[in-house]
């Protein structure tokens, strides 16, 4: 029997073949990707790759956007419940796939969600300071011209001239991450840190460290660091992943929904340059709402770690 052949396996064999999964996964939607691009869009990346190079171009951004939507399914989407088939007997149990028992926690976690924006921002404008050591000076350099090329990339993905663009901007940049993304980070690999650590503290830290390592956005890192354990410790406290994917849907969608009325706005990437006091302040303010509904989904659901 195949279904759950590898849920006696060590620690060690279930994180590689993990990582297999999601090579495996993200290379047959990569390529399934192209196929569909070189015959639907009829762009031939094949032999001009550079096409993809002129975000002005709106054939370009169109299939850009194709593509984060297959490498979003291939990476995120996709693994999680391949990995859950061959982890365990149930997907379902392996993944939370629980029903939410209160639609207190709904609005708790949404509440939540909005109140820490203002902080994520005062946060991304913190890590605006962090500078790496002189003789990674050219790592630095790199890190920036990489983070100003994906600002204007989304600042480009988020413009949508009608509503069915709109949607289409938040099934690719709310809907698909937020279930993908926490299927993956919380779903999978929180639970194998915890697993493997033995510890729910350090295993939610490690998932949440992992998950704003991995977008590769270094100016971006303390507020997604952030987020990361706030779903993390919302997985943990309810017991349901429907609750951190929610949460990170709101957040997700407040960007796209800022970058549609205000086009030069880019919140996906939490990239803050500037800052007031009346911005600290709203920050501060909306740490400690946010944090109250924290510890009252905590108090609901008995389960103050």
């Amino acid at each position: 029997m195949i279904k759950g052949i590898f849920y006696q396996s060590s620690i060690t064999v279930k994180v590689l073949f993990s990582l297999f999964l999601i090579f495996f996964s993200f290379l047959l939607l990569y390529v399934a990707g192209i196929i569909i691009v070189q015959v639907g869009y009829d762009v031939d990346i094949i032999h001009h790759p550079e096409l993809l190079q002129d975000y002005s171009d709106a054939n370009t951004i169109k299939v850009l956007k194709f593509f984060q939507l297959m490498q979003s399914i291939g990476i995120f989407v996709l693994p999680p419940f391949l990995i859950a088939f061959f982890f365990y007997y149930s997907i379902t149990e392996f993944l939370k796939f629980h029903r939410i028992n209160h639609v207190y926690l709904v609005i708790l976690t949404i509440i939540a969600t909005f109140s820490f924006i203002p902080f994520t921002e005062l946060l991304s404008y913190i890590n605006s300071f962090l500078t790496l050591p002189s003789f990674m000076s050219g790592i630095e350099s790199w890190m920036k011209n990489s983070e100003q090329s994906a600002n204007e990339l989304t600042i480009y993905f988020l413009k949508a001239d009608s509503i069915p663009q709109l949607l289409y901007n938040i099934l690719l940049i709310a809907v698909v991450p937020s279930i993908g993304e926490e299927l993956l980070f919380r779903g999978v690999i929180q639970r194998l840190f915890i697993e493997w650590t033995k510890k729910t503290h350090l295993g939610i830290w490690l998932a949440a460290i992992l998950f704003s390592t991995i977008h590769f956005q270094f100016y971006g890192f303390l507020p997604r660091l952030f987020l990361g354990l706030m779903f993390g410790y919302l997985l943990e406290m309810t017991g349901t992943i429907w609750i951190p994917i929610i949460g990170h849907f709101i957040n997700n969608l407040t960007g796209v929904i800022i970058g549609y009325m205000e086009p030069s706005q880019n919140m996906v990437n939490h990239i803050t340059p500037t800052f007031t006091f009346a911005s600290f302040v709203y920050g501060i303010i909306g740490l400690i709402i946010g944090t109250l509904c924290i510890w009252l989904i905590a108090r609901k659901t008995n389960r103050i770690l």
